[in-house]
């Protein structure tokens, strides 16, 4: 459970393409107003706590060697977003291909050099680190194959952003894996992310329990045909 403000310092770019201010994301007023709020943000001071295993399991019931099976252990390059406290990092990097690139973004760069030293010789995938924003991924469009979200769009005053984010990085067909955790998130805010993300995506496979709701989603070849240029009236009102 971890968060994406905006970074510290300026985000260093991986990839040749900024985040444009233009994300085509259609919303209305409305809908923008119930997804972006001020959010509670967990300290990085407190991310090793929230990772600790018997912590998760008893508040989320996450068990993170079974949780990253959601991930398809693909060759090529997955996006992390939030890697906090590295909960999901490490078993994510062996559940990927040796030959697969693991891309740990996190806004706290004392984090990131912490996550690093822990997971130094863990076997997996190659991890690269990015300091970087949740709501304007510095990565060019189209330039990974899976997102995952694992419990951060929570704590993000622009969820709605995030997800339209997730849908520029991803190459057609690629996977968005999200996971939210039910108390974080009030149904009112939930509800129009969930619908955007079934606009932008279509549905693999879905877990809605009583503690968290799960999601593994594709993006489709070709854009969906009702998305316009609109600027997302929420990607405005919060850093994310």
């Amino acid at each position: 459970m971890s968060i994406n403000a905006g970074p510290e310092t300026d985000s260093p770019s991986v990839g040749s393409e900024e985040a444009p201010a233009d994300l085509s994301v259609v919303t209305t007023v409305q809908e923008g107003a119930r997804a972006v709020r001020w959010r509670w943000r967990t300290p990085a001071a407190l991310y090793r706590l929230i990772s600790t295993p018997v912590l998760r399991a008893v508040l989320g019931w996450d068990l993170a060697r079974r949780d990253v099976r959601w991930v398809p252990a693909e060759s090529g390059t997955c996006l992390e977003v939030g890697s906090g406290g590295g909960f999901y990092t490490g078993p994510l990097a062996r559940h990927l291909p040796p030959s697969g690139t693991l891309l740990s973004l996190e806004r706290h760069h004392g984090s990131l050099a912490v996550l690093r030293s822990r997971l130094a010789d863990r076997p997996g995938a190659t991890l690269r680190q990015v300091c970087g924003d949740g709501t304007r991924l510095p990565l060019a469009a189209g330039s990974v194959d899976v997102v995952f979200l694992g419990y951060c769009l929570e704590e993000m005053p622009d969820p709605y952003r995030a997800v339209a984010e997730a849908h520029r990085v991803l190459r057609p067909g690629g996977r968005l894996v999200v996971f939210l955790w039910r108390p974080a998130i009030t149904r009112r805010r939930r509800d129009p992310v969930l619908a955007r993300m079934h606009e932008l995506f279509d549905i693999e496979r879905e877990r809605f329990g009583p503690q968290n709701i799960r999601l593994c989603l594709r993006r489709p070849d070709s854009a969906p045909a009702h998305t316009s240029s609109v600027g997302s009236t929420a990607g405005t009102a919060g850093r994310g």
